[in-house]
């Protein structure tokens, strides 16, 4: 035998990730048929508080994995049914949720764990506000279960794009639990909406410090900070980033900005060129692309990218007004230069009306049909399909027969060739019209 084969028997090699796997579940078997019942129960109860420290943490799947586990042999314990049914409810898993919740009721009846479950249930399903003024009351009276109420509130409110209120509930939820994870990280991405910078910062770099490795929080904050042109705090997040995630276009996309503040114009040239030859419709890099050649005095090839990064995003304010300034900057190309000028007007008109509607009336007001309405149409015409079609839908929860919702329904789906959906709005218009 040769040294090296004697070396190589002598040294442990560690199992692949199948073999550990095995013995894993060989070794929990033996403890379980030598531990008998009781075992079992430990391991349920430990699978159990697994699961409940996952959602904690925001580890959605790993919840999902571990109450399974713990189902296996607590099918028939209440506490485990009811995780069970919070983790598929937070999933948008309903119909598996009440599943959970009937056992519930069939075990031990609708005790007050169980009726507030199903609320919540309720509230995600539709209900929302005839129960919010309920559940804020058990919020107000420190119920034990106030965060997850919160939580549920919050997330439908993050839903239906009714910041203020979302933002409300999260306060709340922050106050009651300061390092919840998922809390922070809900109430950063409302603060950036509500255009407040700074809280989102705080609240992004406060969830960093628990969960340093959230590389989506890491891009997040850097963005904010490079929107808000504080690029040099920006730089060592995204210098991290590039490290553990290298050549990610967003990443990327959104480091160049900063190169170029630090005067390194060929590297953010070339870096944004890396990106687009890959991922030739990432917008960030496009539009980021148009503002350097406009930076480098370069206006017609500026208009280049500018207007391929309008194709990506139609509505994008400032990509609009930046080719305006790459054709104002062109000889004889004035009557363009003001024509892009009037549609970033008019854009910028119908977005400024629509963050109205959206911050301030509608939550002011979140059942007044004619505004819903306003904000779905606008909506949709600036190609926010899904958020645009949720108010229109919910201005003819609150009033079915009014005329206006339906119209707007009507030519949405003439437009975007849904003829089954069409018909019926044209049918339902005729049984309203006289």
């Amino acid at each position: 035998m040769t040294t090296t084969d004697v070396s190589l028997s002598a040294t442990p090699v560690a199992p692949s990730g199948r073999w550990r796997r095995r013995w894993y579940w060989l070794f929990a078997g033996i403890v379980l048929l030598a531990g008998g019942g009781g075992a079992c129960e430990g391991w349920a109860a430990w699978q159990e508080h697994l699961a409940a420290q996952a959602l904690a943490e925001d580890r959605m799947d790993a919840a999902r994995q571990h109450i399974e586990r713990a189902l296996q042999v607590r099918r028939h314990r209440v506490s485990t049914l009811l995780l069970a049914a919070r983790i598929r409810r937070l999933r948008g898993g309903y119909s598996d949720a009440e599943q959970y919740l009937q056992r519930c009721t069939q075990i031990e009846g609708m005790s007050e764990p169980v009726q507030l479950e199903w609320m919540l249930l309720r509230c995600q399903e539709g209900e929302v506000d005839e129960l919010a003024p309920q559940l804020f009351a058990l919020v107000k009276h420190l119920h034990p279960q106030s965060p997850a109420i919160l939580e549920t509130l919050a997330s439908i409110y993050l839903r239906q794009t009714r910041y203020l209120e979302a933002a409300l509930a999260l306060n709340l939820w922050l106050e009651q639990a300061p390092d919840s994870v998922r809390a922070l990280d809900w109430r950063g991405w409302v603060n950036v909406q509500l255009d407040h910078r700074e809280q989102a910062i705080r609240d992004y770099e406060h969830l960093l410090e628990l969960q340093p490795q959230r590389t989506d929080i890491r891009l997040r904050l850097a963005q904010v900070l490079v929107e808000s042109q504080r690029h040099p705090k920006a730089v060592p997040h995204l210098e991290r980033l590039l490290r553990e995630q290298p050549g990610d276009p967003d990443v990327v996309a959104t480091l160049a900005p900063c190169r170029i503040q630090e005067g390194r114009i060929d590297e953010a040239k070339q870096m944004l060129d890396t990106v687009l030859q890959d991922h030739p419709e990432h917008f960030d890099a496009l539009f980021q692309r148009g503002k350097l050649e406009i930076t480098l005095g370069h206006p017609a090839e500026a208009e280049v990218w500018l207007r391929k990064a309008l194709q990506v995003k139609p509505h994008h304010k400032e990509a609009r007004y930046n080719l305006y300034r790459s054709l104002q900057g062109q000889p004889n190309r004035q009557q363009e230069a003001e024509r892009e000028l009037a549609r970033w007007e008019q854009e910028d008109e119908k977005l400024d009306r629509l963050t109205s509607l959206l911050r301030k009336y509608l939550a002011a007001n979140p059942n007044d049909v004619d505004l819903a309405c306003e904000a779905g149409r606008l909506l949709l015409e600036i190609g926010e399909e899904q958020r645009g079609l949720f108010w229109l839908h919910r201005a003819l929860t609150l009033n079915p027969r009014h005329l206006p919702s339906r119209r707007v329904l009507l030519a949405h789906y003439e437009q975007t060739n849904q003829p089954d959906k069409a018909e019926e709005q044209r049918r339902q218009l005729a049984e309203l019209q006289p």
